[in-house]
């Protein structure tokens, strides 16, 4: 039993790590990069993939971790490939 509420500790301390990542907000400033470029405002974007601007403000502010579905349809909605959405350092 021990063992089993030190392993949620731990993952509870993982998934705290990656949450707050710089890589989260490396990931929302390419998004917000291309959103841009294509001249979309969050409102437009959230539009076309079906998501309120609020929830797109959250992932370009890092503040959101979207899942590999989410990042498919942004990547769909910007009119480039997952790929090409990760492309970031």
């Amino acid at each position: 039993m021990l063992k089993r509420i030190n392993r949620k500790r731990k993952l509870s301390e993982i998934k705290r790590q990656v949450d707050n990542s710089e890589d989260l907000k490396r990931l929302g400033a390419r998004i917000k990069e291309l959103r841009t470029a294509k001249g979309l405002s969050q409102a437009k974007l959230g539009l076309l993939i079906f998501k309120d601007q609020q929830s797109i403000h959250k992932v370009e502010a890092g503040e959101f971790n979207p899942t590999y579905i989410y990042l498919l349809a942004l990547s769909k909605g910007l009119g480039i490939s997952i790929k090409e959405l990760l492309d970031f350092e």
